[in-house]
């Protein structure tokens, strides 16, 4: 029963018999349920504004103040000014959206006003939820989606294309010298990522474009998309077949259904360039080479390295877009750790059954090695004349610093995989359930933020084991057991927002 009429029903009864405490508790109790039905309206509506920054589309028809008119009251007499004029602010943030989205103002200084109106909307479904008594990770989640980094925007730092293939690599084996069609998709491919066509009633889920040789990233052709049959190609087919593996990964084994968001297409773009010798996520979609024959073949024959680029169309991933040093090397391990995951939960393979390989098939004929890295043993994926010796680490104390390969993402990137490794080894079974559940939990977690270093990504795993299966339970005693036989040592405090 609500406990404003049971407070009326009592005081109807008698009033006179309330003593202060009852008085007390049912003004707490009022407040409470106010705040309650503010929260629950105001999380509501803030998820026109989540879309539109992640889409820059309004498709709210009209967004409910009910329970801001029957309540706010309850809240201007029973709470302090402050309180209330930060939630109300968060109201007018609600009536203003639509109206800036709407406007004709160009696309930056919009978005600019966006994300004004949500930074007031999530201070108010803060105050409204500590109010509410809602569980501060609940509150953080809405205020994070709000204000936190958007996947609808190119990531502006100019590394984004570091791509699997780390620079050093190129270096020493690629010399220098090395719009039309389908239109059922719905879909346009422009500076922005793929975008829907206007006055479309279909939108496509899974798009592959064509770059046929060149090296352009905007109106492609569309050579295949969902429900579309084989074409022949493998380049298209392999990628299309890979795109739609990774979305059932990521939808079935951890319920995400939106990759990379709400209202956008997975989408590649095949055959970019000319033999180009590498693949890359641009920040709205992946791109594949085929490869120079030389030292690699096409990239769309790894489903490994099309997951993994494709994990970087996860929202959390966006905290690791710096693409340099430690924190680069770790936010490349952890989409690595996801394509192995893809790769092995697609073949029905426990740990023992697994490679651990990231790209076997991928270095070209002749070359000598197994694939692109190695997860068990980093530092043991190739030993070439042309490629050169696998200059991978997993281990802290051979951790290098450089200023090649932007501070050494590709080479360090091993130390986190090989902590994986060993931890799905020890737990062995199936890597995607308990060791990859628990990658999977710290990313998605309240303790995600930019900046993370191994040994905080240590504490944040230690963490999630912790809360799924209990303190000092086997897979938490596992986590740091993989983390010290890499030399990571985990951070001593919890990481927080």
């Amino acid at each position: 029963m609500d406990s404003t009429l049971l407070a009326a029903i009592i005081g109807t009864l008698g009033g006179g018999l309330l003593t202060g405490t009852a008085a007390v508790l049912r003004t707490r109790s009022s407040v409470r349920t106010a705040a309650r039905l503010i929260y629950a309206e105001l999380t509501r509506d803030c998820a026109a504004v989540i879309y539109f920054r992640r889409t820059d589309h309004w498709a709210a028809t009209n967004l409910s103040h009910t329970a801001w008119d029957e309540h706010s009251e309850v809240l201007a007499r029973r709470r302090n000014g402050a309180s209330f004029e930060t939630v109300h602010r968060g109201y007018d943030a609600l009536e203003m959206a639509p109206i800036v989205a709407e406007n004709s103002l160009p696309l930056a200084e919009r978005r600019q006003w966006i994300d004004r109106e949500a930074k007031r909307l999530a201070a108010a479904i803060k105050e409204a939820g500590i109010i509410a008594q809602v569980p501060e990770r609940e509150i953080k989640s809405w205020t994070r989606k709000l204000t936190g980094p958007v996947l609808a925007r190119r990531p502006p730092h100019p590394l984004v294309r570091t791509g699997s293939v780390s620079a050093l690599l190129l270096g020493q084996a690629v010399e220098d010298d090395a719009a039309a069609g389908l239109t059922g998709a719905g879909v346009r491919l422009t500076e922005e990522g793929p975008q829907p066509l206007a006055d479309t009633a279909f939108v496509a889920d899974v798009v592959v474009f064509d770059a046929e040789g060149a090296e352009r990233t905007q109106d492609l052709k569309v050579v295949r998309y969902t429900g579309f049959p084989p074409v022949g190609d493998p380049a298209v087919d392999e990628t299309y077949e890979g795109l739609v593996t990774v979305r059932r990964f990521f939808r079935e084994v951890y319920g995400r259904v939106a990759l990379p968001a709400i209202g956008q297409p997975l989408a590649a773009t095949v055959h970019y360039g000319e033999n180009y010798p590498n693949s890359w996520w641009d920040g709205y979609s992946l791109f594949l080479g085929d490869g120079d024959g030389v030292a690699f073949g096409r990239f769309s024959s790894c489903l490994d390295v099309i997951a993994a680029e494709a994990t970087r169309g996860l929202e959390e991933l966006l905290y690791f877009v710096s693409f340099q040093g430690e924190n680069g090397a770790l936010g490349g391990s952890v989409c690595e750790v996801f394509g192995i995951l893809v790769k092995q939960w697609s073949l029905g393979q426990t740990v023992d059954e697994a490679d651990w390989i990231l790209g076997v098939g991928l270095l070209a004929p002749g070359r000598r090695g197994v694939g692109l890295r190695s997860m068990s043993a980093p530092g043991t994926a190739y030993d070439d004349n042309i490629l050169g010796t696998d200059p991978q680490v997993g281990h802290m104390d051979d951790y290098v610093v450089t200023e090649a390969d932007n501070g050494g993402i590709h080479i360090n990137s091993g130390i986190p995989n090989r902590a994986f490794h060993l931890l799905a080894m020890r737990l062995g079974g199936r890597a995607w359930e308990r060791a990859g559940q628990i990658w999977w939990d710290a990313l998605t977690g309240d303790g995600v933020r930019d900046g993370l270093l191994f040994a905080d990504w240590a504490r944040l795993t230690v963490d999630a084991a912790r809360e799924r299966y209990g303190a000092d339970s086997a897979e938490e005693r596992a986590v740091l057991a993989a983390w010290s036989g890499v030399g990571v040592i985990p951070a001593s405090e919890r990481i927080d927002d």
